[in-house]
């Protein structure tokens, strides 16, 4: 009987990634309105990543997670694409409606 199993990737970050965790973190923290969200949201983001099994950049990973939606929270999600450098596209205006 065999008791090998696949190896997963091994994840690492490069320090770049580690120094952009603090900062994030810590001035995700000072965000009074949905800071605490979008923090946890990142620590998901590094949860999920390191138990994907697909070989990407952490970076890349907290891209796509991002711009699938998995913030769940409008605040939150807009936090973190100003922090991964997102950009939406531009908001159509509003149409001024006639009074009548």
């Amino acid at each position: 009987m065999s008791r090998v199993s696949a190896a997963l990737p091994r994840k690492s970050m490069h320090e770049y990634e580690r120094t952009f965790l603090k900062l994030a973190g810590d001035g995700l923290a000072r965000e009074k309105l949905g800071g605490a969200v979008a923090l946890a949201c990142l620590l998901d983001i590094v949860a999920s990543w390191h138990a994907t099994r697909i070989d990407i950049e952490f970076g890349e990973y907290c891209k796509r997670w991002v711009s699938e939606g998995n913030a769940k929270n409008k605040i939150a999600d807009r936090l973190l694409r100003d922090l991964l450098g997102l950009d939406d596209e531009p908001t159509p205006p509003r149409r001024i409606r006639k009074a009548a």
